[in-house]
């Protein structure tokens, strides 16, 4: 199996034969990769992903999904600015409604609406000090 390990922290990220992995080479270009990993050999440090050899120190970034907590409330500040702005738009400028304060209420509908994509979008890990990523064979005799 292929850990990914966190400084300091006892807890891993499995990855197995089969899971997808989005990741990005060391160099000089600006690609994600997503494949798969087809096989893992531990005596060369390697991965086959998707039939093509990576060795594990060619990895520089790996992107991972958040929790699914994180997510679920990520999803609630989308919906929240979005309903926000629709309510706000419909009360000033259809009810012409002059209690409606259209500039504090559009900021935290961008407020809201920025918190909802960044909760959402996958977390980016540099490999190096903090993250690192491991090749663990397990044999039963």
């Amino acid at each position: 199996m292929l850990l990914l390990e966190r400084a300091n922290r006892a807890r891993t990220t499995k990855f197995y034969t089969g899971d997808a992995l989005r990741f990005r080479l060391v160099g000089e270009e600006d690609y994600w990769y997503q494949r798969t990993i087809t096989d893992i050999l531990p005596e060369t440090n390697t991965l086959m992903l998707d039939n093509f050899a990576v060795k594990l120190s060619e990895i520089q970034t790996i992107k991972m999904r958040r929790q699914p907590i994180w997510r679920i409330l990520g999803g609630a500040a989308y919906s929240l600015g979005a309903s926000l702005a629709l309510a706000t738009t419909i009360g000033r400028f259809g009810y012409q409604d002059k209690d409606v304060d259209p500039v504090k209420l559009y900021s935290i509908a961008v407020g809201s609406f920025g918190t909802g994509w960044f909760l959402t979008t996958p977390r980016k890990l540099r490999l190096g000090k903090k993250h690192r990523l491991r090749i663990v064979e397990v044999r039963f005799w």
